[in-house]
């Protein structure tokens, strides 16, 4: 009867579920700042403008069904990622706008025209689905080969 190293194997087996832990939060945190990133990607240039019969600004009528672009940053710099464990390597993370009209921007809705909608957070999750996650993927199995 092997009773002798039950304390090793312990403190081995402890130290391998610190690990896949350890590297299952860090993919967590690595993914949600790819996401964060690429829906900021999403917003990229300014948006055209004239000057006005009084001197402001005119903004030209941004492109439906298009990512948005920039005006005044604030969409942009609202985009943010909030963290969960859920249990044993099991972590989550929600990412998305923190300003009140960075939903209907992205669906459409309220009092806009039907079908009036520019999108960010879905172009920027499908190029992190096909791009971000195998790389993480990848990363995080092959820690443990």
């Amino acid at each position: 009867m092997i009773t002798s190293n039950l304390k090793l194997v312990r403190k081995g087996v402890d130290k391998i579920g610190a690990d896949i832990n350890n590297s299952a939060r860090m993919a967590r945190d690595e993914m949600m700042t790819a996401l964060i990133q690429l829906s900021k990607e999403q917003i990229e240039g300014a948006r055209p403008y004239t000057k006005g019969p009084r001197g402001g600004r005119v903004y030209e009528k941004a492109t439906p069904n298009q990512p948005p672009m920039n005006r005044t940053g604030n969409l942009r710099r609202s985009i943010r990622g909030e963290r969960f464990k859920m249990g044993f390597a099991n972590y989550s993370a929600i990412v998305g706008p923190t300003i009140e009209y960075g939903r209907r921007v992205e669906l459409g809705g309220g009092d806009w025209p039907a079908g009036l909608r520019f999108p960010y957070m879905e172009p920027a999750y499908q190029k992190f689905r096909t791009v971000i996650v195998p790389q993480v993927q990848s990363k995080f199995f092959r820690r443990f080969r």
